[in-house]
């Protein structure tokens, strides 16, 4: 158990990075469109993969009541990239909001 709660860990931080690099990358170069069809793929891939582990968490927090709070901080954890992707979003697309 403790494995896939340091996995989910592991997922969020890599995914932060990443999507940050992504980000550094448009803002240094300004506005070309490599940087932004990149983020709009790299927020697809790493949707379906955190949110399949997130699920995965979150059933090992209902059927393992020993790892439940482990697991779910784990869930909080990896659910903090939203509001930085919310961030990101907000500064390339300014008239989206």
């Amino acid at each position: 158990m403790k494995g896939l709660q340091n996995f989910g860990k592991m997922t969020a931080l890599i995914s932060f990075g990443i999507g940050t690099s992504i980000f550094a990358l448009y803002l240094y170069f300004g506005e070309p469109s490599f940087p932004i069809h990149l983020g709009f793929v790299f927020i697809i891939i790493a949707f379906i993969i955190n949110i399949t582990i997130l699920t995965v968490l979150i059933g090992s927090a209902i059927l393992n009541p020993k790892n439940r709070l482990e697991s779910l901080k784990t869930c909080a954890i990896m659910l903090l990239n939203i509001p930085v992707v919310i961030l990101y979003f907000y500064i390339v697309f300014p008239f989206l909001f």
